[in-house]
């Protein structure tokens, strides 16, 4: 499968790594350009693929699936809305034979990293990136434009509702019978350890995950 990526940062190629080259001989895509809004159309590439314009991809590769290679949701989101409205459609990647994905749902336009483990039964949605070594526990919910970063950890029932991020190494721990919910556009900082439920656009870090409102509070008494 020929496929466009959007984004011409090294984000981008790392995620070219675990669509084509880490499953050589049989990749998942062939990745054909980068489209770059800044760099597009300056007769640039990597590693020989080239950086087009959207406009160029819009006249001539629109039959081409496009990722969101970009790690911040609502970026995603808005380029979802972009490439949706010029008729563009997208792909999914993971290894569908593996582990990782044979007993739950994975939604169009995301990409699950080699080296990553997601439970049974577990439902992943529209554009998430699960990053590598990342791991999901069953029967989990992770909403749409979310973003797991590396060697992070959500264990025991817990949903993660649209527009999350969750940094590298952070840990979301529920041992209760009721779901954890980590709230829409909440941003759990690289090595936060969370064992509650969230509102709505918070940001937390530390162990116990705190907010940072309430983290500079404590710092400024």
């Amino acid at each position: 499968m020929d496929v466009v990526f959007y984004g011409a940062s090294g984000h981008s190629v790392s995620w070219r790594d675990s669509a084509e080259v880490f499953w050589r001989p049989n990749p998942l895509a062939s990745i054909i350009a980068y489209i770059d809004d800044f760099r597009g159309g300056l007769g640039e590439s990597i590693e020989g693929v080239p950086i087009i314009s959207f406009e160029t991809w819009r006249c001539s590769l629109r039959d081409c699936p496009v990722f969101l290679s970009q790690g911040d949701p609502q970026v995603k989101r808005t380029l979802a809305g972009r490439i949706s409205a010029a008729g563009g459609r997208f792909p999914s990647f993971y290894e569908r034979n593996a582990p990782a994905a044979c007993r739950g749902t994975v939604g169009e336009g995301s990409i699950l990293a080699a080296l990553v483990s997601i439970g049974p039964l577990t439902v992943i949605g529209r554009h998430v990136q699960v990053m590598p070594l990342a791991s999901i526990d069953a029967c989990c919910t992770v909403g749409d434009y979310v973003s797991i970063c590396p060697s992070s950890t959500i264990f025991g029932r817990v949903v993660i509702e649209e527009g999350v991020y969750v940094g590298a190494g952070a840990r979301i721990v529920n041992h209760a019978d009721e779901p954890l919910t980590v709230g829409a556009g909440a941003v759990i900082a690289a090595g936060a350890v969370l064992t509650r439920s969230t509102l709505p656009g918070e940001k937390l870090a530390g162990n116990p995950a705190t907010d940072l409102r309430t983290l500079a509070a404590k710092r400024a008494t």
